[in-house]
């Protein structure tokens, strides 16, 4: 016996709801990243927009996979409710894929060194920093621990490259600005620059400061990256760190390969 149209009509017209709210929610995580990223609202409200719209897309999502179970037999139930669910998750998988399952494991710290005993010193970018901002002064041996504690950081490590002071830390505001960073202040006789870089998807402002200093014939280079916000980076400074030695490493070797004149 076959059921009504209309029962089948107002089941279906019910389910694909799950798709237009997942839909709405998505946009408004959407907006809130293009907000923060033109900091046209304070991550404070950010954040309660992300908490919010993330809760009710899982909770959406698990709504469409209880209907998704119940309407196996009805394929008028079962495609908007599978949307449902994979538009909930949606968010989820980007986090996922943009942190890396393994640094969700990390320490909660923010502030990471080459040299934990004597870390770089910021100095310019100072000023850049908010009221409410993470604090740009180390913090000293709890944070250090933390990170030698910490598996995943124990390749973060200072990077001998056989140049004087000033030519190395030319190479090194060259890689930074490569890397698209913004280099705030860079003093080659001295050894220090300092940049900022934004994260890819929120478009957050870390901090970052190099130091060079002579050794065994050449130079030795440290550098720290600092979050301006949050507890935890979620390893985003020690893939900076890894990435920007990395470069720095690469760039020199090239220039020295390369025939001169």
């Amino acid at each position: 016996m076959t059921k009504p149209k209309l029962e089948v009509s107002a089941r279906r017209h019910w389910s694909y709801w799950l798709i237009l709210i997942q839909l709405l929610l998505l946009a408004t995580i959407a907006l809130a990243i293009v907000a923060l990223r033109f900091e046209l609202v304070p991550f404070s409200s950010i954040f309660k927009v992300f908490r919010f719209a993330g809760l009710a897309a899982l909770v959406v999502a698990l709504l469409s996979l209880l209907v998704l179970i119940w309407g196996l037999r009805e394929r008028q139930l079962r495609w908007p409710a599978l949307w449902g669910l994979v538009l909930g998750l949606l968010p989820l998988v980007v986090v996922m894929l943009t942190v890396g399952a393994s640094n969700f494991s990390v320490p909660p710290i923010h502030d990471i060194s080459t040299d934990t005993n004597t870390p770089p010193q910021f100095e310019a970018v100072q000023s850049l920093r908010k009221p409410g901002d993470n604090s740009a002064t180390y913090g000293g041996e709890a944070v250090a621990s933390m990170q030698h504690q910490a598996a995943i950081y124990n390749d973060i490590k200072p990077l001998w490259l056989p140049l004087n002071v000033v030519a190395a830390t030319e190479l090194a505001a060259a890689t930074a600005t490569d890397m698209g960073w913004k280099v705030v202040t860079k003093e080659p006789q001295l050894g220090h620059l300092e940049a900022v870089d934004r994260t890819f998807l929120l478009g957050f402002h870390d901090d970052v400061v190099v130091r060079v200093r002579a050794r065994d014939g050449g130079s030795q280079v440290d550098i720290r990256s600092a979050s301006r916000l949050g507890l935890s980076d979620l390893g985003a400074n020690g893939r900076r760190i890894r990435a920007f030695l990395q470069a720095l490493h690469k760039r020199e070797h090239t220039s020295q390969s390369m025939p001169s004149d």
